[in-house]
């Protein structure tokens, strides 16, 4: 099912910019011959680095740190060097737009004119930045803004020859690109993605982007094909509800991030729900801040489970629940909100106690306190508890729906992952066990742990039998990162970084024609099968914040000394950090930036 672009061009795509996708696209464009270039689409205009977020959300002074520029992901590949000449010609004349693809990412262009013509013959929409907020050092809160552009013809290909003679085999090779928008539909040769436009931004819209937009008509199209002869699905799982924002730029981000600050510091009462890394690490720091600002705040965690973090060694259950008592956190174990629906998924619900009764209490055991923002909670065990705010730190969901839609056999229809060999080639199974369309985006249960349950079940998968006849599968076609079926590998950004060094060898080893890219001299011809490489996953390996300066830490398994026969168990340790969690090294890692400025 390999889909071939146009002559000129090989597109190797990747949706999804977070943690495996970023690392995929950085990794391609490191090592594609010529004949291909990596599109990344991603709907953020920067990466959000969601390991800080319940930090930033709760602690003011660091929001802007959390939405890292892409502008340099690029920078370490081979340079295309595709002339100024040629990209204004593809502009028009009446703008001057430059682009260095030696220290920048090929689709964040440069402007040196406001007025960049939004409406020229051919174009669709992409990132440019603004270059004069850029150097605004007057008004330095304000530069985080990203202006669009239309380049539909960097899309199609540039299809030219630079004049000048030259060795270099990437001399005129088509730049690899980074499109900010929303991925719609996958089909066999190509991929829809809608662009945002200004309106999709918030409230928060730069005036000189409305009155470029008044001027031009540059929403009159809706949607571009991509094609793509190699594609990695990496579009994640939908979060639980603390972190779901509609912004999509870095601007419109912060803005939310403060009025959640500001939400959270004028609540005295707040109720978090779920004991996963996420509720443990915002009950935490709103508990340490308050208690270093002196506020009376009262913070309760519920968790459905006797055990914090059941996916992790028990003594992370320990360490955490050792230092929520000391800060003051009051702990429920072992209960869950009262549903009269089960979970969806599968996950049990012990029915209410029909001698209690409450008439205003939801379906979804939430309940607004008439007369004031206040909210009622109850849960299976009869308990009952009021809020001036209720956080849902459960819920977490596959992002599957695309693939679903394009082969529904292809999600289970029991944990709604993509089904993947060890090469994390997407799976086609029997149409019988097809997920039925269409499906909710996200279940309506809002206490529900079955994902990373089933997540963690796949260790058990045992796909021996099945590769002997290898099963029905898409050739070019990957998934990676939360969103795979991936034998047990956690939610955790470093699984979907190595499951993005799988699918990039295996991609690399197929449009090369090698064995492995660590040794290219042997050539295999046309008819020989190509080796691929497999993904095992990593230990469940965890970084949790436990309040301003107090990080846990587990790491991989090491003989315990002090148990008979030395069994292996992980080791967790307990150490100080800094509160901004050492930002700058994920912006160094992850996104090859400097850190001298964190406002772009």
């Amino acid at each position: 099912m390999t889909a071939n672009t146009s002559d000129s061009v090989q597109n190797v795509l990747v949706l999804g910019g977070s943690y495996g996708g970023l690392h995929a696209a950085t990794l391609l464009a490191q090592k594609l011959p010529p004949s291909h270039r990596v599109i990344l689409i991603e709907r953020n205009t920067h990466f959000n680095h969601l390991y800080v977020f319940p930090r930033f959300m709760v602690v003011p002074g660091h929001e802007h740190k959390a939405f890292v520029p892409c502008t340099s992901i690029y920078a370490s590949a081979p340079t295309r060097s595709t002339s100024k000449f040629h990209l204004q010609e593809l502009a028009g004349d009446t703008a001057s737009v430059t682009a260095n693809y030696t220290d920048t990412s090929a689709i964040s262009l440069r402007s040196s004119e406001k007025n960049v013509p939004f409406d020229a013959p051919s174009m669709e929409r992409a990132i440019i930045e603004d270059h004069n907020s850029l150097v605004d050092t007057k008004n330095k809160n304000e530069r985080a803004g990203l202006e669009v552009a239309d380049v539909t013809g960097l899309v199609q290909g540039l299809n030219v020859t630079n004049e000048a003679e030259s060795t270099d085999p990437y001399n005129n090779a088509e730049p690899h690109l980074f499109v900010c928008g929303e991925v719609l539909d996958i089909h066999d040769s190509y991929v829809t993605v809608r662009q945002h436009g200004p309106t999709l931004a918030g409230t928060q819209t730069s005036d000189s982007f409305k009155d470029s937009t008044s001027r031009k008509h540059l929403w009159t199209i809706d949607a571009i094909h991509i094609p793509y002869s190699h594609l990695i699905y990496a579009l994640g799982s939908h979060m639980p509800e603390p972190l779901r924002h509609d912004s999509y730029t870095k601007k419109d981000g912060i803005h939310w991030m403060k009025d959640y600050q500001q939400r959270v510091h004028e609540s005295n009462e707040i109720i978090i729900v779920g004991g996963g890394a996420l509720g443990v690490e915002m009950a935490t720091d709103i508990k340490s801040l308050a208690n270093r600002e002196g506020l009376q705040k009262k913070v309760t965690l519920i968790h459905s489970r006797q055990q914090l973090l059941p996916n992790f060694d028990p003594q992370i259950h320990e360490v955490a629940l050792k230092r929520l008592k000391e800060l003051g956190v009051n702990v429920i174990l072992g209960h869950r909100l009262a549903m009269t629906e089960g979970c969806p998924m599968g996950s049990t619900i012990t029915p209410m106690d029909k001698g209690i009764s409450n008439d205003a209490t939801a379906p979804d055991g939430i309940t607004p306190v008439q007369g004031s923002r206040r909210q009622r909670i109850r849960t299976t065990l009869g308990l009952e508890l009021e809020c001036d705010m209720l956080l849902l730190c459960t819920g977490q969901q596959p992002n599957s729906e695309i693939m679903a839609r394009f082969s529904p056999s292809s999600v289970s229809r029991h944990s709604r992952l993509v089904r993947v060999l060890p090469s994390l080639q997407v799976m086609v199974p029997q149409d019988h066990d097809a997920l039925q369309q269409p499906f909710d985006t996200v279940p309506p249960c809002k206490d529900c742990d079955c994902f990373l349950d089933k997540k963690s079940a796949g260790a058990s998968m045992d796909m021996s039998a099945e590769l002997e006849s290898m099963p029905a599968h898409f050739s070019n076609i990957y998934a990676i990162g939360d969103v795979a079926d991936a034998f047990g590998a956690l939610n955790a950004g470093y699984q979907a970084w190595f499951m993005a060094e799988v699918a990039v060898e295996n991609i690399l080893r197929d449009i090369l024609r090698v064995k492995s890219t660590e040794d290219m001299s042997e050539r295999l011809s046309d008819d020989q099968p190509v080796p691929l490489k497999h993904f095992k996953p990593g230990p469940p390996l965890l970084k949790l914040s436990l309040g301003l300066n107090v990080t846990a830490t587990q790491g991989a398994p090491q003989p315990d000394e002090s148990k008979p026969g030395k069994p292996m168990r992980p080791t967790v340790t307990v150490s100080n950090e800094p509160e901004d969690m050492d930002v700058a090294l994920v912006w160094k890692s992850m996104a090859n930036m400097d850190t001298s400025d964190m406002m772009l």
